[in-house]
């Protein structure tokens, strides 16, 4: 059979297309004919489907499941019922430009980030937007509160929207696509409220293959309209993509154009319900792991005795370019043997390695990865012996010290004059009558002569009386006691205005001598050295006399005073101005003024 002629649309349709041909041989008309229209991608070339109509002169036939605002060539060619084998020619290829259509609903999806709430669509396809997107409707609403909602229009240049929402509350957010034909279909997807009991999923490790993720996960019965898997980097701006599987599936791979080797993603499995989404497992881990670069640890070291602590900082997330399952501290000294200290640990900062000697070693830090060893960083120590830490810690100390007294120092040389204040006091000036000490002459004390022929015979006491002898006439001018008194002058020497009887003691080989002085019992006390003993009848006194501190003094014995001597005022009275001498061994009291 020839091929059909002037094959065209002869109704166009956002989703169906009705077509027409025509036939150049007569006798087709009444012929029972099969004709298949070959429908393939205006673009592409790709074909999309074939079908097959059937009918007597066959001239006409109807192509659906179209998709709106696209383009299709479209073909035609026929063979009769009778030898069904046998299809004749081709028509020539027609474009033929489905008509516009509102666009298809957005695929929408949410990350919650701490306050902030990220609502996120994805783009929409040529075959999906049905013409040109002009902008996007997003608008928001407590679930209790549905009638109170929030809009804002987005433009088609953006495909995200960040929202600060109330964490304790749930809500409902609805996105719309809109073109010339109309708005889509509205998308919806509810926000969960704060998980309230902080129970978290906990995440555990996955290893990409052939530059993607292999997933699997348990059956939910929440899982009314399937699962969402999410993922996005560790580190840096979580742009996050996503992806939905039918319920009736628990395994996926994840292929991205947007995965990159050596970089660490966090894998999110949520369970899609009538409400909120619930997160079910989440994986972290590297679509293919590379090489850690070298020189990436910070080491520090510290010597304790014999043994050397190294210490590093954790690499950063976005420099770690594998997994690093532990550590491996190598040292080496001049000699070159070269040993190792390691931990399995992936979370630990330091190393020590003991018994060390005194030399200079070479420290080196590697991670220990799926790929191998990697991160190599190394630092030179030089032991010190211990005696120099003992002189450095010395140093150090006396540095302290001296800081300390340099600063006290300081300190009480601007405060000087306060310590000085509070430590001595200032000492108040006496304050003087008149001329207190204008005339030496008038206060001078003169030694009191004394001779000591008088004692240097023995003593002969034979008995005590208690009765007073009558007082002496005169007392001898070199024996006057004297006392002060207080005048307009100062203090001066005065003579007794009143002497009281001297207690006096008669004895057989003593007599009276003039130049002995009597001992006024009120105005004078007796010095304690100056004692007296009493002596029997039949016995001899040995006792000496002495001199102490230029005064007589019997030792051991004792003599009762005796008023027998007395002081004259009137011969006092006659030289006011002589000087006047001083007994050291009598303590005179000033005489009270009589009223």
């Amino acid at each position: 059979m020839v091929a059909p002629e002037k094959v065209a649309a002869s109704t166009v349709n956002p989703r169906n297309i009705s077509l027409k041909w025509s036939w150049t041989v007569q006798k087709y008309s009444n012929l029972n004919l099969t004709c298949q229209v070959d429908v393939s991608d205006g673009d592409s070339n790709t074909k999309v489907f074939q079908t097959e109509n059937f009918g007597v002169g066959l001239t006409a036939a109807v192509i659906k499941d179209l998709i709106p605002h696209w383009d299709y060539d479209v073909r035609v060619r026929c063979g009769t019922a009778q030898h069904f084998w046998k299809w004749g020619d081709w028509s020539k290829s027609v474009k033929i430009r489905t008509k516009g259509d509102v666009p298809d609903a957005l695929d929408v999806w949410m990350k919650v980030k701490e306050d902030q709430t990220v609502i996120s669509w994805k783009v929409p396809l040529a075959n999906q937007s049905h013409g040109e997107i002009f902008d996007y409707k997003v608008s928001w609403a407590k679930t209790k509160e549905k009638n109170q909602s929030n809009q804002t229009n987005v433009s088609r240049s953006n495909h995200s929207l960040t929202l600060t929402l109330d964490p304790s509350e749930e809500y409902m957010v609805t996105v719309t696509a809109r073109n010339i034909n109309g708005s889509s279909s509205p998308s919806t997807i509810i926000i969960p409220r704060l998980n309230l009991d902080k129970s978290e999923v906990k995440t555990s490790w996955i290893s990409g293959s052939n530059g993607s993720f292999f997933l699997s996960w348990p059956v939910s019965p929440n899982a009314s309209c399937g699962y969402i898997v999410d993922w996005c980097p560790v580190f840096g701006n979580c742009i996050f993509e996503w992806m939905k599987v039918p319920p009736n599936r628990t395994l996926t791979t994840i292929f991205s154009k947007n995965f990159e080797d050596g970089r660490r993603y966090l894998l999110s499995i949520y369970a899609c319900t009538e409400s909120a989404p619930v997160l079910l497992q989440r994986r972290e881990g590297y679509v293919r792991e590379t090489k850690i670069e070298g020189e990436l640890f910070k080491l520090k070291n510290k010597q304790e005795d014999s043994a050397v602590e190294v210490s590093w900082e954790p690499i950063p997330l976005e420099k770690q370019t594998a997994s690093i399952h532990g550590y491996i501290l190598y040292y080496q000294d001049k000699s070159g043997d070269v040993f190792n200290v390691s931990t399995d640990d992936p979370e630990a900062t330091s190393l020590t390695a003991k018994n060390l000697n005194i030399s200079t070693y070479n420290f080196t830090v590697t991670a220990s990865t799926a790929v191998g060893l990697c991160g190599n960083t190394s630092i030179n120590v030089i032991l010190n012996p211990p005696a120099d830490q003992l002189i450095m810690l010395t140093l150090i100390s006396l540095g302290a010290v001296f800081l300390i007294l340099s600063v006290s120092i300081i300190i009480c040389y601007r405060h000087w004059a306060c310590i000085k204040d509070k430590v001595y006091p200032p000492i108040p000036k006496p304050v003087l009558t008149e001329n207190w000490l204008a005339s030496p002459d008038e206060h001078t004390v003169r030694p009191l002569p004394f001779d000591q022929s008088h004692y240097s015979e023995v003593l002969d006491v034979p008995e005590l009386h208690d009765k007073f002898r009558p007082p002496q006439p005169v007392v001898g001018q070199d024996y006057m006691p004297f006392t002060f008194s207080q005048t307009p002058k100062g203090y001066y020497n005065k003579p007794l205005k009143k002497l009281q009887p001297c207690l006096t003691l008669p004895t057989t080989g003593l007599t009276s001598r003039p130049g002995l002085p009597c001992f006024p019992i009120n105005d004078v006390f007796p010095n304690p050295s100056y004692n007296l003993i009493v002596q029997g009848e039949d016995q001899q006194s040995q006792s000496h006399p002495e001199i102490q501190d230029g005064m007589p003094i019997i030792d051991s014995g004792y003599q009762a005073q005796s008023p027998e001597e007395s002081f004259s005022t009137a011969e006092l009275e006659e030289e006011p101005d002589s000087p006047i001498s001083c007994v050291s061994t009598y303590i005179l009291l000033p005489q009270k003024t009589s009223k």
